[in-house]
């Protein structure tokens, strides 16, 4: 009678597991998973940490699906079929990847539900908090196509489209999606206010030989009163229509005269100083006086933050000078500079990384090994390596302190290798890395750790860097590349750890104990969560997606589990709103999305 009890227990206390809840599916990695059933919510966990359509680890199409005792789930080649026949007659996606359907699946499923706004107002937070391009272009495009969103276009599209080329943009992703014949006037004339906006500069930085150019934007934007008709300055729009060049244009002008020059001398600086001209166009035309070019970008103030990070090894290559180096030293440095450009954290780190600073790990930062720097000063390096590290401080300093305990586990699975884009060399390892850092600096009491097949403890203190702390984490023992998340939920218990918040930044594909095709599923996130609760009830679980899938380990209803996603540190105030902590009420992820960024 005794063994048929223990039987008794133990099989409910299996079916008790989190594991096994009516709405348990798996991952991409076979483990277990819950759908994200808010769209919006599921739409912001797969951009917010994301570039769209770029290439990811996990494939659904090489995934292997499986079904153990534990309970019955839904397979995720049937969750892609699904999202097949939702694009049907809407889009041309065959092109996309899984993840990439699935992100306009979402799209749609917003835009004809509920709360058809939130497709708009999430572009808007992709675009000015998340600092994500390309996204939030694809989503307005998409609105203008849905009958509900239309008249939320307009009104959004100069909120969306904050740059020249964006314009550009959304032309293009409309072709690709629906034709060219096919442009609905609400996008038409949200993208006429976008480019209305836009100087002669900003025009001629984007104008180049590649389609479309200002031309053939114009032949598709319709005409408005004033201005002869077009959105822009008569005389700009004559310029790219015909040809011309006239005094009214004295920026054009300028750049025209420029690009005649043959030597950069007084002259070309003159003209490069009236036609503000950027640093892609004088480095292109005198690129064998790269030397004298950098030296007059810099002592002029002509070249942005993000550029200037982008070429710190091709700088330091031309041996510019000690005062030159001073200049950049102070500029990546300055606090000021630092917050204007609104750069992703993981841009410091992997600048620091290009010019030799990183620590070699298992996997590392990027995919191929450290580049050996021929031909610089070694003490100019140290000056911009110190300066580089500084700045990544600076994203701290909009980020309130992090009270009572927080424990922070950065993944560095095998799945984390992935780039962050085709043309990037950072893994989201490297971006977790970064955040992780961020996060050490601004915990009242914190513990840092990185996460794989197991959990490798980060010793650092709050005098390092940002910087710093990302390689610290890198180089964590983490015991190999699985992607065992209920490992660090299992550290804080064995270490009798009762944090206020656990913050897991990750793709969100985590295995589960036992592995094969016979699995229990007792050694997943869901049920090591479900006992972590038990064990410290004050608890916030926060799933910081990168490179989500759409879905998360945890039941996102229930326990205190928040879910969110981005590449920026704004995510960590997000974190603390939903928690209660900053002075404004408390609110779910989306609700704070929608406050900060719903327009009047």
């Amino acid at each position: 009678m005794g063994t048929l009890i223990t039987k008794i227990r133990k099989s409910q206390r299996t079916r008790n597991l989190a594991a096994n809840a009516h709405n348990a599916t798996v991952n991409r990695a076979a483990g277990v998973a819950f759908e994200i059933d808010d769209a919006t919510l599921r739409l912001v966990t797969m951009t917010g940490g994301s570039f769209f359509a770029e290439p990811r680890y996990y494939k659904g199409t090489d995934c292997i699906q499986v079904r153990g005792d534990a309970g019955k789930f839904n397979r995720l080649d049937e969750r892609l079929k699904l999202t097949d026949s939702k694009l049907k007659g809407f889009a041309n996606c065959d092109e996309l990847d899984d993840v990439a359907k699935e992100i306009v699946a979402a799209a749609f499923d917003i835009g004809n539900g509920n709360s058809p706004e939130d497709l708009l107002i999430v572009a808007k937070w992709l675009r000015s908090d998340m600092n994500i391009r390309l996204t939030p272009q694809v989503l307005l495009v998409l609105a203008s196509m849905i009958d509900a969103t239309k008249p939320f276009v307009r009104k959004y599209a100069t909120s969306i489209v904050v740059r020249p080329d964006e314009v550009k943009t959304c032309l293009l992703l409309h072709k690709f999606f629906f034709g060219s014949k096919t442009v609905k006037n609400c996008l038409k004339m949200g993208l006429v206010d976008a480019v209305s906006k836009f100087g002669e500069r900003g025009l001629m930085k984007y104008e180049g030989n590649d389609y479309p150019s200002w031309k053939d934007v114009l032949s598709w934007l319709p005409r408005k009163s004033g201005n002869g008709g077009w959105p822009l300055p008569a005389p700009v729009a004559k310029y790219f229509i015909t040809g011309e060049v006239s005094d009214d244009v004295p920026v054009i002008a300028a750049r025209k005269k420029l690009a005649k020059c043959k030597t950069f001398g007084p002259q070309a600086q003159k003209l490069a100083k009236d036609s503000l001209v950027n640093w892609e166009v004088l480095l292109s035309q005198f690129g064998d006086q790269k030397a004298d070019v950098w030296n007059f970008l810099l002592e002029n103030r002509l070249v942005g933050y993000m550029a200037m990070l982008r070429n710190l090894r091709n700088v330091l290559q031309t041996k510019p000078g000690q005062d030159v180096i001073q200049l950049m030293s102070k500029f990546l440095s300055s606090r000021d500079q630092v917050l204007r450009s609104k750069q992703l954290p993981f841009r410091f780190l992997m600048a620091h990384t290009m010019l030799g600073g990183g620590v070699k790990t298992g996997g590392g930062y990027f995919q191929q090994s450290e580049p050996v720097l021929e031909g610089v000063d070694s003490a100019d390096l140290n000056e911009i390596l110190a300066a580089v590290e500084l700045a990544s401080n600076s994203a701290c300093e909009n980020i309130p302190e992090l009270p009572g305990v927080t424990a922070v586990f950065a993944d560095n699975s095998g799945s984390m290798e992935a780039t962050v884009s085709d043309n990037s060399k950072m893994t989201c390892a490297g971006v977790a890395n970064t955040l992780c850092g961020i996060v050490a600096k601004r915990a009242q009491r914190g513990y840092v750790c990185a996460f794989g097949t197991d959990v490798g403890v980060v010793r650092c203190t709050k005098n390092d860097t940002v910087i710093g702390i990302a390689n610290k984490v890198g180089a964590a023992d983490t015991k190999g590349m699985s992607t065992n998340g209920h490992r660090c939920l299992e550290w804080l218990m064995d270490n009798d750890v009762k944090a206020n918040r656990v913050i897991i930044l990750s793709d969100m594909q985590c295995w589960d104990s036992g592995g094969g095709f016979y699995r229990t599923y007792e050694g997943s996130v869901a049920n090591a969560w479900q006992k972590y609760k038990r064990f410290a009830p004050q608890a916030w679980l926060h799933s910081v997606h990168i490179n989500g899938y759409g879905d998360n380990p945890v039941d996102p209803t229930r326990d205190n589990v928040n879910l969110v996603a981005g590449f920026s540190e704004k995510v960590f105030n997000m974190l603390l709103q939903t928690e209660g902590v900053l002075p404004e009420d408390a609110l779910p992820t989306v609700d704070q999305i929608r406050t900060s960024h719903k327009l009047a």
